[in-house]
């Protein structure tokens, strides 16, 4: 059996590279696209199939869409055979070839009733929930036509789940590259005419290259700037976002998370390592960040639980080099500005026992107070006799520069706390806007190691450790 990577679908397109204008102009078409997709990765092209494009898989390595592109009409019979190797290609490897698309310059018109269905259902039906049966009778139906042309029902749900069919021309290239430009790279709308061009130009000759290796995110990012310095500040202080989701699907082009456990009910219970594998994946998320652009900025929403607030801001911390545009009622509050309000934001006490090992309770609270069931909570976890340091406020955060404040002097009272005690973990209990648990988590270096807790269930419970 010849492995899927020598076989003679796979090194034809190197042998023989003249003649794929067709592939690279789609591929180079889309390009905007693809860099408009936070988990986009690389291109490469003539490997498994004409086109591969890879973004990143949370768990490591990269997920795979991998695209066949023929110029003329496949016959049914050419189509159900690339149909037949996309399941071949996906059943060697399930967890990288999750996708396919087959692009074609036309499509008998038998297929016309099928690729309308698929259309209107991966469009406007993408609104329906996920258990509606409105969705569920237009999957039986599309199922149904797939089956109607001799297929299985596994090929027809394997279809379904899997493969887009693309009809696709490329008689305008440059003109359709100029207008993915627009509208999907925002920023660099203001583009001019020569400098669309020059992008292009340099584009063209990266995907040249790209059956001898992967062209790279950051390469693509690079000759955006390099063909357009006027707009390159604009287009470095971009956030990439990143989507903390709850228990809804991501998609693969999506830098995404599910964090629904860690703002469950439940996740006082999940155990340190469950919280530790989340910070893996934060991290690796990160890591993908820093080695795909020179982009430092992250957008995410902020309405997260305390722990997963703090841990996240953590995981993509300011000495990481990292800057968070946070969303949160209403506002997005930037760490990328240093600025700070006048007035002092936190009253601070310590209360002092004899010290029982190198561990000391920390507790912000505000605009509400949170000590006496901070206090309470001690009792239960055997840190009644630790230092504790309390920081309490009644005021609102109402712009980056209030937060600002109050981050800078909640991280200098923990560390001088950890300092004056000489200790080795610090016990952190926030009741605080959520906002503020991750700008201080962002932040949160120099105090040595953390044990956070989350209300939960009428109890304080201990949730992530960060280090």
């Amino acid at each position: 059996m010849t492995a899927p990577l020598f076989q003679r679908q796979s090194t034809g397109g190197v042998v023989a590279r003249d003649g794929f204008d067709y592939q690279d102009s789609f591929l180079l078409q889309n390009i905007p696209r693809y860099l408009s997709q936070s988990a986009f990765s690389h291109v490469v092209s003539e490997l498994l199939g004409d086109v591969e494009v890879r973004y990143h898989r949370p768990d490591g390595g990269t997920f795979c869409v991998l695209h066949e592109a023929k110029r003329h009409q496949l016959t049914k019979n050419e189509l159900w055979a690339e149909v037949a190797r996309f399941i071949e290609l996906h059943e060697a490897a399930p967890d990288e070839y999750v996708r396919f698309v087959l692009v074609c310059g036309a499509f008998n018109g038998d297929f016309d009733p099928l690729l309308r269905k698929l259309e209107r259902y991966r469009g406007p039906a993408e609104s329906l929930n996920g258990d509606s049966s409105i969705r569920a009778s237009a999957e039986a139906d599309i199922e149904a036509t797939i089956v109607g042309f001799g297929q299985t029902d596994n090929i027809a749900r394997f279809i379904l789940a899997r493969v887009a069919f693309v009809k696709y021309g490329d008689a305008e290239v440059a003109g359709t590259f100029a207008s993915m430009v627009t509208t999907h790279l925002p920023t660099m709308a203001d583009m001019r005419v020569g400098e669309v061009a020059a992008y292009l130009g340099r584009c063209k000759e990266l995907v040249d290259g790209s059956t001898k290796g992967r062209v790279s995110r950051k390469a693509l990012e690079t000759a955006l700037v390099e063909s357009a310095p006027g707009l390159a500040q604009a287009w470095l202080t971009t956030a990439t976002s990143v989507h903390l989701l709850r228990g809804t699907q991501a998609t693969v082009e999506e830098l995404a998370l599910d964090v629904g456990s860690f703002n469950g009910d439940a996740r006082g219970a999940l155990g340190a390592a469950r919280w530790a594998e989340l910070k893996e994946h934060l991290a690796a998320a990160g890591q993908f960040i820093l080695a795909s652009r020179d982009r430092r900025g992250v957008r995410l929403s902020a309405k997260q639980r305390m722990s997963l607030a703090c841990t996240v801001g953590f995981c993509l911390s300011a000495t990481r080099d990292f800057t968070l545009q946070m969303e949160h009622n209403g506002q997005v509050l930037d760490t990328a500005s240093h600025a700070r309000s006048s007035d002092k934001f936190f009253e601070v006490r310590e209360e002092l026992s004899a010290p029982d090992g190198a561990d000391g309770v920390a507790a912000i609270s505000f605009p509400y107070p949170g000590k006496e069931d901070v206090l309470a909570a001690t009792h239960g976890l055997r840190l009644a006799a630790t230092p504790k340091l309390f920081l309490a406020s009644s005021m609102a955060l109402t712009d980056i520069t209030v937060l600002n404040t109050a981050v800078n002097e909640a991280k200098a009272a923990l560390v001088g706390f950890r300092a004056r005690h000489q200790l080795s973990r610090v016990h952190l209990f926030v009741k605080a806007p959520s906002v503020f648990a991750m700008a201080l988590g962002h932040r949160l270096n120099g105090v040595g190691d953390v044990q956070l807790y989350d209300w939960v269930d009428i109890a304080y419970q201990p949730t992530a450790e960060l280090r």
